[in-house]
């Protein structure tokens, strides 16, 4: 059976238990996941049959932060992005109530996994499936760029993949605006092994840039079976993203097409004016997409 899991927690648990609460107008059926700041439950409307199917996820921030500005911050980011911003590879928010307690947003409950997961059943993608996967995650990726929003946490945990190989690219909860580049100012946001250059020295990206390198970083990943960087020190790690070159792919997965080669070197680059747009990416990973089909 596909494992479960759930837009916006990074955290996926099997156990599942039964909560009987209301929750505002949402009726929950099963706690499916947990993340530092939230519960996430497999819901339904109130008033639905209790036999009818719990199509919805709901993501409620636990009581005891209620009171936490990042935390509040957090889910309201959130909502508002998901107000703005809607394409067929991205979350879609539903509902949301973010300006008093119980403080949740509502998204659709999703079968499948993340690529995450994938990665750790030790079994090679293929490429295609590899390009497609992350041909997907830029799509997504380019839609939050063109609304004036950066992802600011694109990594495997983050995109999931159906069944049906569709992938949605999850957790808007990092999200930042254009329009305010220094409003997580402070913050490290995103995680450090997927994370550009640039936010080690400014802590804020201005521009969907910083997304396209941690898309290229996920991409290295899957195509290789490891990260670019791999040190284990922090400040080792956050170093290597800023001097170093990471190793020539092809040394683990020789039959990569040259092209390919070439644009995750420029999804990598230290410099994010040398990075290509989520739109270009796009545009080559269909092409490249179709040149190797035949290889499924």
């Amino acid at each position: 059976m596909p494992q479960t899991f759930t837009p916006s927690t990074g955290i996926v648990k099997s156990a599942r238990s039964d909560s009987n609460k209301a929750i505002d107008c949402w009726q929950p059926v099963d706690l499916i996941a947990e993340g530092p700041w939230t519960s996430v439950y497999q819901a339904r409307p109130q008033g639905c049959a209790d036999n009818s199917p719990a199509d919805y996820a709901i993501k409620v921030l636990k009581d005891v932060f209620v009171d936490d500005r990042l935390a509040r911050k957090q889910i309201q980011r959130e909502a508002a992005v998901g107000k703005v911003v809607t394409h067929p590879n991205l979350v879609s928010v539903l509902h949301s109530q973010v300006d008093k307690s119980p403080f949740y947003v509502v998204m659709p409950h999703l079968e499948g996994r993340t690529l995450a997961n994938l990665l750790l059943q030790h079994e090679p993608i293929c490429l295609p499936k590899a390009l497609w996967i992350a041909r997907q995650a830029a799509e997504a990726m380019s839609a939050l760029h063109l609304a004036g929003w950066m992802h600011a946490d694109v990594k495997p945990s983050n995109i999931f993949v159906s069944p049906q190989g569709h992938v949605t690219l999850i957790d808007l909860g990092f999200a930042r605006s254009f329009e305010a580049p220094n409003e997580n100012r402070g913050e490290l946001v995103g995680t450090m092994n997927y994370a550009a250059p640039e936010l080690f020295i400014s802590k804020c990206g201005r521009d969907g840039q910083s997304d396209v390198y941690s898309l290229g970083v996920t991409l290295y990943e899957v195509l290789t079976s490891r990260l670019p960087f791999v040190e284990e020190d922090a400040c080792d790690l956050a170093l290597a993203h800023l001097r170093e070159q990471p190793p020539d792919p092809r040394t683990m997965a020789p039959n990569l097409p040259p092209r390919l080669i070439r644009l995750l070197n420029r999804m990598l680059a230290k410099e994010p004016l040398r990075r290509p747009q989520a739109q270009e990416v796009v545009a080559i990973l269909m092409e490249l997409e179709i040149a190797t089909f035949d290889e499924r």
